[in-house]
């Protein structure tokens, strides 16, 4: 049988009932149309309200049809429905009852009789008809004109289902597709509904502590709003550059003027220049927007995919674009496994390291309409098969726009679902284990932030101060672009942002290479970035709690190491480091920053083997290369065990290339104790005395 939806009608609840009370009640006599219910007719169906009830007509030959409205319980909830009604034109084996947890006709759940004395429970799931209860015989219903009584009550884990107050059937709870409940219709009859009553429990708001009550959001001004819709604002990691999505602007490209994406810079003041358009390839005649940028500022991810010459080919997916040494490369679609979105809409966000990706999507395991997801990048640089992320997050309704923070587990969204102010409301959650799946209970940001109308897109920098976001409340005409002070509850975990430059040694001009940084006591890669091609210049944002090591690496060149420990810092830092590329020829001299010792002793820390396996790479891609060690102490014990240390330690640098393969014809060395120091004084100095170096001997 062909299912059609004949009217589908929204409506918000009161944000104050809505968590004022303890119960929610909604109940409806018909005696008048306060609740704004549907009137229509057209030649398959028809509804009106007339004489205290409820009328609905089906004139079809083979289709049902269903009436629904939005009533804001799910599959945790208890909840009842419960329905008088009646069949007063038709076969009386034409079915007819309650229909709820509907997404839309493919996905929903019935309860119906007919007047010659049956009841069936069943629904549909992506589109293909199941029963919980098949077609059965029931005496004490009663037959045409006369009213019965359909009562749907779910306590706990079961759901019962009574008939004129009898329970004729129960069922285990089942996940429900969405909000929609109503009423479901056969084919060439119609029915009146006496009242319906629906009751389920209150959901109070579940508001970010502390929230600070003097930070408001303000609208960011005519620099950066327009008459036109602003939206996706990303602000860079650094917080100086600023992109939004204007739609409709005179000056954006192709006929529809589609959304382009724009962008402002910060003064010296604080304030913004006013936006600029970027050009081609970023934007096209498709939608353009940026949803992520690198802490470096060289890299765009972008929604949508483009052609190799810049055009576009669909909204669905992401791409990602470098900066060159003469401007924006083509973006370059971002491959993940197995994807597909059924929704019309979607956004996505990815980690500051860009090993994951979050988004908005619908698939076939939603729990509503769009859900969260989650992708993980892949050896291969592609991105697996998107998984929901939970009901921790996902609710019957919709998820989007989610941002998470430089910290890697601190996830903001906008939720229908969750319990807020009206329309679409900004919630914070943090991450709790690994799976991507395990999430703190979200929290509404508050009123200062949510509002009645349309509040989404959230974007923060990774000092994590000021906090970007759209809004059509207040804004110069359509959606518009907002900054405000962040509460300290709603603040991500701090990270220190490592910037600086990238020079060659010898020349010291500025180059753009890539920058890697590992975890240095395990050796896994955390993340990669790009230094600017014309100024050398880098950025890279490191998550506390850890030591790291980072380097860059260029072709022609030895990468040295840098280190900073993050173990103990608790608030947002930046830290200015310039990094030194050695190029590979002879006369170069290479400090191995990274290779460190036990006290007193000539073994290696774990965190050494990771260099030291860097350095017997470069020899056995340069097989001619030879290289003299030098091992130093700082400055402070006795001279003569000081000179002893120094030699054991460069004999183990060399057993140890030694034993990874590297002919000992090629590797010299010795031992200077405290002799040459880098420096004298400061216990920080002394510590960087403490090294081993090499210098290329030969090519």
């Amino acid at each position: 049988m062909i299912k059609k939806v004949f009217f589908l009608f929204l409506i918000t609840l009161s944000a104050i009932n809505f968590y004022a009370q303890k119960e929610y009640v909604f109940y409806d006599d018909f005696n008048s149309n306060k609740n704004g219910w549907t009137e229509s007719e057209d030649k398959n169906a028809s509804s009106k309200i007339a004489g205290g009830r409820y009328i609905l007509q089906n004139t079809t030959e083979n289709s049902s049809y269903f009436f629904w409205r939005n009533f804001q319980f799910n599959s945790k909830d208890n909840y009842s429905i419960e329905v008088k009604l009646r069949q007063v034109t038709g076969s009386d084996n034409s079915e007819f009852g309650i229909s709820w947890g509907a997404s839309k006709w493919s996905d929903n759940y019935n309860f119906t009789i007919s007047s010659n004395g049956f009841y069936r429970i069943w629904g549909y799931k992506e589109a293909k008809t199941f029963d919980w209860k098949s077609l059965s015989n029931y005496q004490n219903i009663k037959p045409l004109r006369s009213f019965n009584t359909l009562l749907i009550k779910k306590n706990n884990t079961t759901v019962t289902f009574y008939i004129n107050g009898v329970s004729v059937f129960q069922h285990s709870s089942e996940r429900l597709h969405g909000p929609l409940t109503g009423f479901v219709l056969g084919s060439q009859s119609g029915i009146e509904i006496d009242y319906i009553k629906v009751s389920y429990p209150q959901k109070n708001i579940n508001l970010v502590r502390d929230i600070n009550t003097s930070y408001k959001k303000e609208n960011l001004g005519s620099n950066i709003n327009s008459a036109y819709s602003e939206i996706a604002p990303i602000i860079s990691p650094d917080g100086q550059t600023l992109y939004v999505a204007r739609q409709n602007h005179p000056d954006n490209y192709g006929a529809k003027k589609l959304y382009d994406v724009w962008f402002s810079v910060r003064k010296d003041d604080g304030s913004w220049t006013p936006l600029q358009i970027m050009g081609k390839p970023i934007n096209n005649d498709g939608d353009n927007l940026v949803i992520a940028v690198s802490p470096d500022g060289n890299t765009l991810l972008l929604e949508g995919i483009y052609s190799s010459n810049g055009g576009y080919v669909s909204d669905q997916g992401i791409s990602m674009s470098h900066r060159t040494a003469t401007g924006w490369s083509v973006p370059k679609k971002v491959v993940i496994q197995d994807f597909y979105n059924l929704n019309e809409f979607e956004s996505y966000c990815p980690t500051v390291d860009r090993k994951i990706i979050i988004m908005s999507i619908e698939r076939k395991d939603t729990y509503g309409m769009k859900d969260l997801y989650v992708s993980f990048r892949l050896p291969n640089g592609e991105y697996s098969k998107p998984f929901n992320m939970g009901d921790d997050i996902n609710t019957y309704l919709n998820e989007g726009t989610p941002f998470i923070a430089s910290d890697n587990k601190t996830l903001y969204f906008y939720s229908y679902g969750h319990a807020g102010y009206g329309s679409a409301d900004i919630f914070v959650t943090k991450r709790l284990d690994n799976s991507w799946r395990k999430w703190s209970e979200p929290r509404n940001l508050g009123p200062a932030i949510n509002s009645s109308d349309w509040d989404t897109y959230y974007s923060i920098s990774a000092k994590g101060d000021y906090a970007y976001l759209v809004s059509s409340r207040n804004s110069y005409g359509n959606e518009d672009v907002f900054e405000i002070k962040m509460s300290e509850d709603a603040k991500p975990d701090p990270v220190v942002l490592v910037y600086g430059r990238v020079f060659d040694s010898k020349t010291k001009k500025p180059i753009g290479v890539d920058i890697i940084y590992e975890d240095l006591n395990h050796g896994g890669k955390v993340g990669d970035a790009r230094s600017n091609p014309g100024n050398g210049a880098y950025k890279i944002i490191l998550p506390y709690g850890k030591a790291y090591s980072f380097r860059a690496e260029g072709k022609g060149y030895v990468a040295v190491n840098e280190q900073v420990d993050l173990k103990k810092i608790s608030t947002y830092k930046e830290i200015k480091r310039d990094l030194y590329l050695v190029p590979i020829e002879a006369g170069s001299v290479v400090n191995l920053k990274n290779v460190q010792f036990k006290r007193s002793k000539a073994e290696f820390t774990e965190s050494s083997y990771p260099e030291l396996n860097r350095l017997v790479k470069l020899m056995k891609a340069y097989p001619r290369m030879e290289i003299e060690l030098s091992g130093h102490t700082d400055t402070r014990g006795n001279p003569q065990l000081l000179l002893a240390l120094s030699q054991q330690r460069v004999a183990a640098v060399k057993n140890y290339l030694i034993e990874q393969g590297i002919d000992k014809n090629r590797i010299t060395g010795r031992g200077y104790g405290g002799t040459r120091p880098l420096g004298t004084g400061s216990n920080e100095i002394e510590i960087k005395n403490r090294r081993v170096e090499f210098k290329i001997s030969k090519m």
